[in-house]
């Protein structure tokens, strides 16, 4: 099954979107539960704290996968919109973060 070049300039727009949403929410959910183990390894008394380090650890290694995925996912977002601009897909597009304040609109926009 092929697409046309709307169909797959939709698509794409509103899947990468929703990608760098899910990436948005991801971090800061895992940031939250950094945040909050971070507090229950200071503030529980008798936790184990070799184990408790250990796994801030590994929540410190997905935070920071998490920070290079958005990084690439800023990367592919340009490259995708070169290709649009190239191939005719449309004008320059209007990336979101150039017009939109929150996730909730580029959400919206996207759909």
């Amino acid at each position: 099954m092929s697409l046309d070049l709307t169909t797959a300039t939709a698509r794409i727009a509103r899947e990468l979107g929703e990608s760098e949403v899910a990436i948005a929410n991801a971090l800061a959910k895992t940031t939250a539960l950094l945040h909050s183990a971070a507090m229950a390894g200071r503030d529980v008394p008798g936790a184990p704290e070799l184990e408790s380090q250990r796994a801030l650890l590994r929540l410190q290694k997905i935070v920071g996968g998490l920070i290079e995925a958005r990084g690439e996912a800023a990367r592919v977002h340009d490259q995708l919109r070169k290709i649009a601009v190239e191939t005719g897909a449309g004008e320059e597009p209007t990336c979101p973060d150039k017009s939109f304040t929150s996730a909730e609109h580029v959400t919206t926009i996207a759909a």
